[in-house]
């Protein structure tokens, strides 16, 4: 797979992830809290080989470890994502906006119906209900929204399909 970095001049340089990186990624995407030294004897490398690895692919923004939590089990009620139409030169206005909201949890620009799509997440409807009929219609160029909740969640996943030379780019 091809992972995409910055050169000295700013502009983005694509290279390749090796077998090792593959493994690595693979392996971290299924447990982030996996050991250096259990993922080193895993793959029969040194410790050193994927602590140094893992940094670089950190470092270079293709790898991100988190913690995923269930907001339905941390106690919030509603959670909802809309499609979110935008006035033509608005859209980078909004989404500042929006990515400063801590009920949004993940945005993304989109073609087709939608200029935006964002998932967010509330204590309860009414909360729910406030953004959508009191903050939303604010916010900068947005001038139409169409509102899914989510009313229960059957996977969440952030695996994806296998890196590395032999996977599609």
């Amino acid at each position: 797979m091809k992972r995409a970095t910055k050169n000295s001049t700013g502009g983005k340089v694509e290279t390749q992830l090796d077998s090792t990186d593959s493994k690595i990624l693979t392996i971290l995407q299924s447990n982030g809290r996996e050991s250096y030294r259990e993922i080193a004897r895993r793959l029969g490398v040194s410790e050193g080989t994927v602590r140094g690895r893992a940094n670089r692919l950190q470092s270079e923004g293709v790898l991100t470890i988190a913690a995923i939590a269930d907001p339905f089990k941390l106690g919030y009620r509603a959670m909802a994502f809309c499609l979110l139409n935008v006035q033509l030169g608005e859209q980078t206005a909004a989404i500042d906006e929006l990515t400063e909201w801590v009920e949004v949890t993940y945005i993304s620009s989109c073609t087709g119906r939608a200029d935006l799509y964002i998932q967010i997440v509330c204590r309860d409807h009414e909360h729910l209900w406030q953004l959508l009929v009191e903050q939303l219609p604010k916010v900068t160029g947005v001038t139409a929204v169409e509102t899914f909740q989510e009313t229960k969640m059957h996977k969440l996943s952030y695996m994806y399909p296998e890196f590395g030379p032999s996977a599609p780019t």
